[in-house]
């Protein structure tokens, strides 16, 4: 569709938005005026002023002429603003609702890009098998339609879903096979992620020679082709490349020259790992202070934006940091906010169950007006065709299509209130099952402590040696221990030497980690 003046991010010069916004109200509303208020929306974006207020004019249109794929577009960019908001549930929200509308049309090619948006959305909650499915409906819409790019766009997406289930062997093939297609389509860009994607594979098979001549051509395309934050993601990529060859310098070069761009484009979850990487690099380099401050500043990054992976990897360095600087009882604190994290906080069925329980609240209040518009729709083509036969049989549908609406309107108003408690039922339910999931997961965090405690047996250790390893479970130091238990700290010493042998283990923190397993 020709659209007229384009407001395209490859524009020379910048456009100004709020001109063009009035100029584009003061037209008749029609479909081609939804598109160029997309558009322009759009360009806001990639000017780094975002007008939320083009998107709401273009979506109120729509809904006003009955423009079923304005509607569906208007809901799939509210989408991705939430994503790049770190909204995902929200975002899905808006996802799906797009795609009951693009079900209704003929625009393939936009149902596509919202199933792959979904994928996105699901993979950052990291729900993989329901972002596989979305992927994975794209791909075989984008092969039916012989649409390169979308193909690719899927294939990535899947390859993805199979990088964070560690499932190298499977993402790989993936990976080439889109490369591939982004060669053959002279698409650099895709290129670049493809090359990205694959050197990650390699990174976590350990053959970082190979990795290291994906991510280079990776680099080499993000210079030549500048866009956004891509070079930053590339050093990203190249500084845990040199943190797992324990080049631990050189790695924090390559993640320090990603900060200024990842900053520039707010991009919270990769900064929040480059921070956090550093940190692990300084703690190795024994530049302590520094370290410290990086961790914090990483781990409250993600922890801001509910970043699964950052936040294990947050604790996790900070155990390891506090283990290095003798704190034990800190570094055991860490280690069991990481554990706890991802046994407890990320309960994937309970994640599942509260987002969609979510989804299915926030859909069912546009149900009602989905189907309404279908009929209204239905009603409206019906008024045109009797128009071409005889004006005076329109004028009658026009009337009975008038009193219909005055009808609807007055029972809408009667039911309101009873439409509004039963959601607030609706809604209460809701806050109860998700308390009931919270006392169930307090429950069972009781019931894990003492089924600690009784398997200790295993190991074979004496009462006195249980004694000690639960006072070393509570953060107390060998003077501490011999206080607690009135004996001499040499014994307390002979104790604790034992104990590292029935464990088969070195410190602290690995016996701690070896009963916390069982």
């Amino acid at each position: 569709m020709l659209l007229g003046k384009s407001y395209g991010q490859n524009s020379k010069s910048l456009v100004d938005i709020s001109n063009e916004f009035s100029v584009l109200k003061s037209q008749v509303n029609d479909t081609l005026k939804v598109e160029k208020l997309i558009e322009l929306y759009k360009t806001s974006i990639y000017q780094g002023a975002i007008r939320k207020d083009i998107l709401d004019e273009a979506l109120l249109i729509s809904e006003s002429i009955f423009y079923i794929n304005g509607i569906g577009k208007c809901y799939n960019r509210l989408g991705i603003t939430a994503r790049y908001e770190h909204d995902y549930i929200q975002s899905i929200t808006y996802h799906k609702r797009a795609l009951s509308y693009f079900e209704k049309s003929t625009d393939t090619l936009s149902k596509i890009k919202c199933l792959n948006s979904i994928g996105v959305s699901y993979r950052k909650l990291n729900l993989e098998s329901e972002a596989y499915d979305n992927y994975l409906n794209a791909l075989r819409l984008s092969e039916a339609t012989n649409d390169d790019k979308s193909i690719a766009i899927a294939l990535s997406g899947i390859g993805n879903v199979f990088l964070d289930t560690e499932e190298y062997d499977q993402a790989l093939p993936i990976f080439k096979r889109a490369l591939m297609i982004e060669r053959e389509s002279d698409n650099f860009r895709g290129q670049e992620y493809a090359f990205a994607n694959i050197g990650e594979v390699y990174l976590n098979l350990k053959k970082f020679d190979s990795a290291r001549v994906y991510f280079n051509r990776a680099l080499k395309l993000a210079v030549d082709h500048p866009r956004k934050e891509g070079v930053a993601l590339i050093n990203n990529y190249q500084g845990l490349l040199s943190q797992k060859e324990g080049n631990f310098k050189e790695s924090t070069r390559n993640y320090e020259k990603a900060i200024p761009l990842l900053k520039k484009f707010n991009n919270t979850r990769y900064l929040s790992n480059t921070q956090i990487n550093i940190g692990i690099n300084k703690t190795f380099t024994e530049e302590y202070p520094q370290a410290l401050e990086f961790i914090n500043a990483g781990l409250q990054n993600a922890l801001k934006i509910q970043s699964r992976q950052n936040i294990e990897l947050g604790y996790d360095a900070l155990a390891t940091y506090h283990t290095k600087t003798n704190n034990y009882k800190e570094a055991l604190q860490a280690y069991k906010k990481a554990t706890k994290y991802h046994d407890s906080i990320v309960n994937v069925v309970s994640k599942k169950n509260m987002i969609a329980a979510q989804i299915q609240y926030e859909s069912a209040k546009k149900d009602a007006q989905i189907k309404n518009l279908a009929e209204a729709n239905k009603l409206s083509l019906e008024k045109t065709r009797r128009r071409s036969l005889s004006l005076w049989i329109g004028t009658i549908v026009s009337a009975l299509i008038i009193s219909l609406l005055l009808v609807f309107i007055n029972l809408l108003r009667k039911n309101r209130a009873l439409d509004l408690e039963r959601k607030n039922i609706e809604l209460k339910k809701y806050m109860g099952q998700i308390n009931d999931l919270r006392a169930q997961m307090q429950s069972k965090s009781d019931e894990d402590e003492n089924e600690w405690i009784s398997n200790l047996d295993q190991f074979d250790l004496s009462k006195r040696e249980i004694e000690v390893l639960q006072l070393i479970s509570d953060g107390f130091n060998n003077d501490e221990i011999a206080e607690q238990l009135f004996v001499s700290k040499n014994t307390v010493k002979t104790h604790i030497q034992h104990i590292y042998s029935k464990l088969d283990v070195k410190n602290r923190v690995q016996a701690m980690k070896k009963v916390a397993i069982v």
